[in-house]
């Protein structure tokens, strides 16, 4: 009985242990809470774990998290909602809040037991931007999921690049459905995907959307509180952001622009990567490495949906003939899509294409605008005046050698796409006018053959001559020797 007794006093006693556990931490915790910020006017601990309220919202909640993390017995803290600044996203970089690397702590200085003064001083924290906002994720009792998935991803040895982290919301995954989140989670490489589809590496985005009531990304995920943290910053969505319905990236996807090649991916190989590598350097582009997981030779060959001998020859084959453009490889099998630089080139990718048994969307050229025309037409002047084009006297036949920047002249031109050249050919008023017609047009169809020689299409260079119609004239008289002259000209087609 007296045994029974004593065990009943013990549980008694567990809860009074427990009760003085927590005072003792909220006591120590506001504290310090309060040397760190006076905003923070409230703790309440569960155990081992803390909760700070603020009277009003303070500027560096994750800050101040920090501070706190390192006192004893204190296992984990976070700050409640009354202690987060809401503010607009921050597009394009402007009105970004800086954390400083220390913050002034205001440290009593104590006699025989009262305060006669009180000093400042400047205290040292962790404030690394890596540490911060992993701070945040982690903290935030809204984004518990997202920081879940964050840690799995390893995005933390990748954050150099990462300007936004696009934070679902607990309550958007709870939309999302627990069993395909949880088949996802089974899966590193569809885990990576997912996360990857929740960071920016520019706040220019062509994925954000700003009204004057909102900011949403990809259309319909809406920004719901912004997070500075340091030069970057963390969105809150109501909204998991998904790829095909799934969040999952495909095998490869490799992006072309005009100056490089971008690789995606869940599960891209080193063997690929060196491939493409290689292929950039030879159309003088550079390889850019996005977001996805590297892993070993064996992708490929384990996908069974396209060897790397068929990835390189589309690859060399949209260099050649799109603007821009995307190769696919995903485990359905492969695509690729773009613009292409002309119908030629265009039925060229696509025969390729159908050879390796990928699918084909292309779309032709955007237009050049007229400023965009109007630079072409600026550096083919400069060209001609540095290096003017010259003909034999009463001849088509070109001065040897000054034939030679008609190749840069191509060169310029030969992947712009949605273009037209034309050609005009003039002579000076000397000789019959019929005659000066034809050779005019003689030489400027000679010009016409050399630039497509230099590799423009036949069908985007037209010629003709106007004899002496078009003097240049200087101070009233005929300059004879700039009227002697071949025009080039760039249109949008």
């Amino acid at each position: 009985m007296a045994a029974v007794t004593g065990l009943a006093t013990l549980f008694a006693g567990v809860p009074l242990y427990l009760s003085s556990i927590e005072q003792d931490l909220g006591t120590r915790t506001l504290e310090r809470a309060r040397q760190l910020d006076p905003l923070v006017n409230g703790v309440s601990f569960s155990g081992q774990d803390g909760t700070i309220f603020c009277a009003s919202p303070v500027e560096y909640p994750a800050q101040l998290l920090l501070g706190l993390s390192a006192l004893d017995g204190v296992r984990s803290v976070v700050v409640d909602r009354s202690c987060r600044v809401l503010r607009a996203p921050t597009v394009g970089g402007a009105g970004t809040v800086s954390i400083p690397s220390t913050t002034e702590v205001p440290q009593p200085t104590a006699t025989l037991g009262s305060i006669v003064e009180e000093t400042t001083t400047t205290e040292s924290l962790p404030v690394s931007n890596d540490e911060l906002l992993l701070s945040v994720l982690e903290s935030d009792p809204e984004l518990t999921t997202m920081a879940r998935l964050v840690s799995s991803a390893g995005l933390e040895s990748r954050l150099g690049e990462v300007v936004i982290v696009l934070a679902p919301v607990d309550g958007a995954f709870d939309e999302f459905g627990a069993d395909l989140l949880a088949e996802i989670e089974t899966d590193v490489a569809s885990t990576i995907a997912l996360v990857d589809m929740h960071v920016l590496e520019s706040a220019n985005s062509p994925r954000i959307e700003t009204s004057d009531d909102m900011t949403t990304v990809d259309g319909y995920a809406q920004v719901i509180e912004v997070l500075n943290v340091g030069d970057r910053q963390v969105w809150l969505l109501d909204s998991v952001l998904q790829a095909d319905g799934t969040g999952v990236l495909p095998l490869l996807e490799i992006e072309l622009t005009d100056s490089t090649l971008q690789v995606a991916g869940s599960n891209v190989s080193e063997e690929v990567l060196d491939s493409v590598t290689s292929i950039a350097e030879e159309s003088n582009r550079t390889v850019q490495r996005r977001f996805g997981s590297t892993s070993d030779d064996t992708m490929l060959d384990d996908a069974q949906v396209i060897t790397l001998n068929a990835i390189e020859r589309l690859l060399r084959a949209m260099i050649y003939s799109l603007d821009t453009g995307v190769l696919t490889v995903a485990d359905t099998g492969t695509s690729l899509a773009g613009s292409y630089l002309d119908e030629n080139r265009a039925a060229s990718l696509t025969a390729v294409a159908r050879s390796v048994g990928a699918e084909v969307s292309l779309a032709p050229p955007a237009p050049l605008g007229s400023a965009e025309v109007d630079a072409l037409n600026d550096d083919i002047v400069e060209l001609l005046t540095g290096n003017p084009i010259s003909f034999i006297s009463g001849s088509a036949e070109f001065v040897w050698g000054s034939d030679g920047v008609l190749d840069e002249i191509a060169q310029l031109l030969v992947d712009v796409p949605g273009i037209s050249v034309v050609v005009r050919g003039h002579t000076d008023s000397d000789g019959v006018p019929e005659s000066n017609l034809q050779l005019s047009t003689d030489r400027a169809a000679m010009v016409a053959a050399a630039l497509v020689d230099g590799g423009l299409e036949r069908s985007s260079v037209s010629w003709e001559g106007v004899g002496s119609a078009e003097p240049v004239i200087i101070g009233g008289v005929e300059d004879k020797v700039m009227s002697r002259r071949v025009e080039i000209f760039v249109l949008a087609a």
